[in-house]
C-alpha cells in the first residue's frame, strides 16, 4: 500500500509543473535578452504547450507498456534536460527549441503517471485525500519556483537561473522514481481502442473544459499577470508574489478534493467559476491588497478543480483505461495554452493593451463553471 513517504515524492515531482507555468517570471527577462515583442516572446511558452499534448499522449502510451516509474524518469529527464539546455541558448531558436521542445517532451510525466500511482497503491477512503495532496505539488511549486527563478535573475542571469532549476527538477525526478519503479499497469490497450472505449460527447465536454477553462484561461493570466503589474509601475517583485499568493490559492484549492458533500463535476464547476470571478478582478485591482486578495482567490479556483479532472476520468472510465484516455484528455492542454499565451501576446503588440485577453480568460472560465454546474446538477452524488 502506499505511503506518506511515497505521496510526498510525488508530491515533490508535481510541483516542476510549478517552474513552466511561472513563465511569466522569464517573460520580460527574455524579451529584453533576446530584443522580442511580446507576442515572439510568447511563443516559447505556445511551442511548450503544443509539445504538453503530444508528451502527454505519448507518454501515456510509454506508461501502459513501461509503468509509471520509468515514465517519470523520462519526463524528468527531459524537462531537467530542457532547463539546462536553455541556459546554454544563445539564440531565440535555440530556446524554442530547448525549453519548448526538450522541456515540453517531458512535461506530460507529471500528473498523469502520479495520479496513477496513488489511485493504484492507497485504500479507496484514502484516495481522494491524498489525490488533493498530491496535485498540490504543482501548488508548492507556484509557491517555491518563482520568488527562487526571481533572486537567481536578478542575482545573476536568466541562464543561471535555467540550470540550478533544471537541476532541482532532476533530483526531484530520481526521488519519484524510485518510489514508483516497481509499480506496473495492470492492462494495456492500443491507442485505437481507447477511443472505441470513449464516450464521444461527454469526453468532448471534459476536453472542452480543460483546453478552455484550464489551459486558456489560467495560463493566460499567470504568464501576463507578472508583465501586466510591471506595466503599472509595480514591478517583478510584485508579479512574483502574486503568483506565490495564486499558489497558496491553488494549495488551499486542492485540497477540497476531499470533500465528499457534492460531486465531482460541482467541484470543479465552483473552481472554475470562482477562477474567472478572480481573473476579472486582477485586471481591475489597482492596490496591493485587492491584487493579493484576488490572486489568492484565483488559486483557490485552479486549485479546486484541477484534481477533479483526474477523479472524472476514474469515475467515467474506470483504471484500465486511465493512463491513455487521460493522456488523450491531456493533449487538449496545448490547444488552449497555445492559443491563449499568444493571443495576448499578439494583442499587446499591437498596443490594444491587457484588457481583451483578461477579458476573455474571465469570460470563458465562467462560461465553463455554469456549463459544468448544470451537468453536476444531473449528476447524483455518491451516499
Amino acid at each position: 500500500m502506499g505511503s506518506g513517504y511515497n505521496a510526498f515524492t510525488l508530491f515533490l515531482y508535481n510541483s516542476s509543473l510549478g517552474v513552466f507555468l511561472s513563465y511569466g517570471i522569464f517573460f520580460t527577462p527574455v524579451s529584453r535578452e533576446y530584443n522580442l515583442p511580446a507576442s515572439a516572446t510568447s511563443i516559447v511558452f505556445g511551442v511548450f504547450a503544443v509539445l504538453f499534448s503530444f508528451s502527454s499522449l505519448l507518454l501515456g502510451l510509454f506508461m501502459n507498456k513501461n509503468g509509471p516509474g520509468k515514465t517519470i524518469l523520462l519526463g524528468g529527464s527531459l524537462m531537467s534536460a530542457g532547463l539546462v539546455f536553455s541556459s546554454l541558448a544563445n539564440s531565440f531558436p535555440l530556446l524554442i527549441l530547448a525549453y519548448g521542445f526538450v522541456g515540453g517532451l517531458g512535461s506530460g510525466s507529471m500528473w498523469m503517471p502520479t495520479s496513477y500511482m496513488v489511485f493504484d497503491s492507497f485504500d479507496q477512503a484514502k484516495v481522494k485525500r491524498v489525490t488533493g495532496f498530491v496535485s498540490a505539488g504543482t501548488a508548492i511549486g507556484l509557491l517555491f519556483f518563482p520568488p527562487l527563478e526571481n533572486y537567481l535573475i536578478v542575482t545573476w542571469n536568466i541562464q543561471t537561473a535555467f540550470l540550478i532549476i533544471g537541476l532541482i527538477i532532476f533530483a526531484f525526478t530520481i526521488l519519484a522514481y524510485q518510489t514508483s519503479r516497481k509499480s506496473t499497469v495492470a492492462s494495456t490497450f492500443a491507442l485505437g481502442e481507447a477511443f472505441h472505449r470513449l464516450k464521444m460527447k461527454r469526453f468532448g465536454f471534459l476536453y472542452l473544459y480543460y483546453s478552455a477553462g484550464n489551459a486558456f484561461s489560467r495560463t493566460l493570466v499567470t504568464i501576463f499577470l507578472v508583465p501586466l503589474l510591471e506595466t503599472r509601475g509595480l514591478g517583478t517583485e510584485a508579479g512574483t508574489l502574486a503568483l506565490v499568493l495564486i499558489g497558496v490559492g491553488s494549495l488551499t484549492g486542492r485540497l477540497t478534493a476531499g470533500v465528499q458533500r457534492f460531486n465531482e463535476e460541482t467541484m470543479a464547476a465552483i473552481g472554475f467559476i470562482l477562477q474567472g470571478f478572480s481573473a476579472a478582478g486582477l485586471f481591475v485591482a489597482n492596490d496591493a491588497v485587492t491584487i493579493g486578495v484576488f490572486s489568492v482567490l484565483f488559486g483557490i479556483g485552479y486549485g479546486a478543480y484541477i484534481p477533479e479532472f483526474a477523479l472524472l476520468i476514474r469515475k467515467y472510465y474506470g483504471m484500465d483505461h486511465y493512463s491513455t484516455i487521460f493522456g488523450i484528455l491531456l493533449t487538449s492542454f496545448g490547444i488552449g495554452a497555445f492559443i491563449g499565451p499568444v493571443f495576448e501576446g499578439v494583442v499587446v503588440s499591437s498596443s490594444l493593451g491587457y484588457l481583451p485577453g483578461f477579458l476573455l480568460a474571465a469570460l470563458v472560465s465562467l462560461a465553463v463553471g455554469v456549463h459544468l454546474l448544470i451537468v453536476g446538477r444531473k449528476i447524483q452524488p455518491p451516499l
